[in-house]
């Protein structure tokens, strides 16, 4: 049998070489009206449609599906029967036979495979535009036409997946771990690094029981730590132009060019990840159909997991009808983490750029064109640029609130500022658009870092590659329970701790790959969200000790009366610039939040409590993913997402 298919092998590959198309233009004519008649299909809405391929830079029976004209069953059913050849399903669990030729890179539009009774069927989905050289190929192929037959493109594009799926499991499974495993966080300390921790403990425990002015020391230090992040925060403010909404001004005014003008746009791959979000399927579909982007150059994958099936099935029943999205059932494997799933899609995504969004999501429809407009205009080190995350429900409640000022003043202020001065940005945690080919040079998502997005912007620059931010903006729902708060608050930390200590396991490494400016950013930034989540700890049990040795009228020294001095002072130069940048960045229309943040320090006390939480988790489990769960706020689909868009 492997003979026979070396020597249909042959004639295939003609089959679906088109670099010579041969268009006889009398046969061409004769065959479209054939498929018209097959399909039922008007001439007027034919050619409407082709224009409109053409404009697209897609072919015409991709538009024809994309558009709603045709399902795939019937595109691939007509053109079976202008072809003189049966139409297949292709069955589960055929076995793909690879011929060497690229078969495995997206966009094929043949497969060969062997099925379960043993016959060897080569699958095709012709394009419309190459009917009549089409037609000559198969005539050429003699008493071996029998092998052929004519299915959709999705169908060969699940026969591929389904293929793949061991391959891919493993691959995503172990991610970086793999080749690169200096970048991986599946090791949480390296031996020198444990070495390290464990002598600097002892150091600290033996200081402390040894020099009375050992916790002098460390309390200075903390507060020249909290000194310095102060600083940078005011920096940020000094830089950063007040947010006004101009009376009248429309939500999304029309950009310098009109999308439908812009021919030959490119594939855009939508990656949405969902776990145990069953009631979030309708919505998020209805989100991702309203997108900006001719249908047919957009995919849509839907990641979930295999071991919740509830979500599988509500995200395939939403999706009915809707031609290019698809779910993918990620196989059940260690770690549980949303980078592993998305490694596992990865290789089935075949667009230019990419994009990552979560259940809640609701992204600006225009969005993905303000992106492709900077990736345009930009040089190709530009690998990803951050959508701003805004809380669409801040009014909920104290929780929403403090969470969505503290959203505005790190997308609309923070991040702008680090790509304004081209340093490193941690990226969010969705709404990243990436060029797919820098995603992939750099290795995709961490599988085992819980704070995926921030480590993936910094090996972005560790691979010299850019990131920028756009403004047209993406709406989330915070949660508004403590638990989970908590939760969630405590894998970000967690992540950044693993991050932090991923790339500080060569500092030389780091500042070949980085440089000086670079490097210092990095500390400042990680070292910094790490620090400030555990600094208040410090202040409030120095504060506190001052506070009851003065209620019981002990005498305190000179220094402890000193360092009491710079803790208030730190948290309230901390504090005005936090509010101070919240003010900027809040408009008009929003500014009655303003009035919870006179609570902002106990607020900050619960991020030191998730802080101290987060370094007990990283001993014991490190890769453990902590779901925040998005109630029936998050489900509701929203009219308008009221913001406006631009491009820097």
């Amino acid at each position: 049998m492997y003979g026979a298919w070396q020597e249909l092998g042959k004639p295939a590959d003609l089959l679906i070489d088109a670099t010579h198309p041969l268009i006889i233009e009398g046969q061409g004519a004769r065959l479209l009206d054939a498929f018209l008649a097959h399909a039922g299909l008007d001439e007027h809405i034919y050619a409407e449609t082709a224009k409109r391929a053409r404009r697209h830079g897609a072919a015409v029976d991709e538009e024809l599906v994309a558009s709603g004209v045709l399902t795939e069953e019937h595109l691939a059913e007509a053109i079976a029967r202008t072809l003189d050849l049966p139409f297949a399903r292709i069955e589960p669990g055929i076995t793909i036979l690879r011929n060497g030729r690229g078969e495995w890179q997206s966009g094929q539009r043949h497969l060969k495979g062997c099925g379960l009774g043993f016959d060897a069927r080569l699958f095709i989905s012709p394009a419309l535009d190459d009917l009549a050289g089409t037609a000559q190929r198969i005539a050429a192929l003699g008493d071996r036409r029998k092998a052929l037959c004519v299915a959709t493109r999705g169908d060969i594009a699940r026969a591929r997946a389904d293929f793949t799926q061991q391959e891919r499991a493993d691959r995503a499974r172990l991610s970086l771990a793999a080749d690169r495993n200096h970048l991986s966080a599946r090791e949480v300390m390296t031996a020198f690094q444990a070495m390290v921790a464990t002598l600097l403990v002892t150091i600290v425990v033996l200081a402390w029981a040894l020099l009375p002015w050992f916790w002098n020391a460390v309390h200075m230090l903390c507060s020249l730590t909290a000194m310095v992040l102060t600083t940078f925060r005011l920096a940020v403010l000094s830089e950063t132009p007040p947010i006004e909404e101009e009376p009248g001004r429309p939500s999304s005014p029309d950009l310098h060019e009109p999308l439908e003008e812009i021919d030959g746009l490119p594939v855009y791959s939508v990656l949405v990840a969902l776990h145990r979000e069953a009631d979030m399927a309708p919505s998020i579909v209805q989100a991702m159909a309203a997108l900006d982007w001719p249908r047919s150059k957009l995919e849509v994958f839907f990641v979930c997991e295999a071991s919740d099936p509830e979500t599988v099935h509500a995200v395939e029943r939403a999706i009915a009808g809707e031609p290019n999205f698809s779910v993918i059932a990620t196989p059940r494997s260690d770690p549980l983490t949303k980078p592993k799933a998305l490694n596992f899609t990865l290789p089935l995504a075949r667009g230019e750029f990419l994009v990552l969004y979560d259940a809640e999501d609701r992204p600006a429809p225009r969005q993905l064109r303000a992106a492709f407009e900077t990736f345009r205009g930009a040089a190709p080190d530009l690998a990803c640029v951050q959508a701003p995350l805004t809380i669409r429900n801040a009014r909920a409640g104290w929780f929403e609130t403090l969470f969505a000022l503290e959203y505005d003043v790190l997308f609309k202020a923070t991040l702008p500022w680090l790509a304004a001065h081209n340093l490193p940005i941690p990226l969010g945690g969705t709404s990243n658009h990436f060029r797919r080919e820098a995603l992939v040079d750099v290795g995709g998502w961490d599988s085992h870092n819980v704070a995926e997005d921030a480590d993936l912007g910094i090996r972005l620059a560790r691979a010299g590659y850019r990131t920028g931010v756009i403004d047209a903006p993406t709406s989330e729902t915070a949660t508004g329970r403590w638990r989970d708060w908590r939760n969630q608050r405590t894998r970000w930390i967690k992540g950044w701790m693993q991050t932090w200590l991923v790339h500080m396991r060569d500092p030389g490494r780091l500042v070949r790959d980085l440089g000086w400016r670079n490097l210092l950013s990095f500390q400042l930034v990680f070292g910094g969200m790490v620090a400030s989540s555990l600094l208040h700890v410090v202040f409030g049990i120095h504060l506190v000790a001052q506070a009851l040795a003065y209620a019981a009228g002990q005498q305190t020294s000179l220094v402890f009366g000193l360092l009491a001095f710079l803790d208030v002072s730190n948290i309230i130069l901390a504090y005005a610039a936090f509010i101070g940048l919240a003010s900027r960045v809040t408009p008009r229309s929003q500014r009655g939040l303003l009035q919870r943040l006179w609570s902002l320090w106990f607020y900050w006390l619960m991020v030191s409590f998730a802080g101290m939480r987060a370094a007990l988790q990283l001993l014991h489990k490190p890769h453990h993913w902590e779901k925040t769960p998005h109630g029936p706020a998050a489900a509701r689909p929203l009219p308008d997402v009221g913001h406006h868009l631009s491009t820097p």
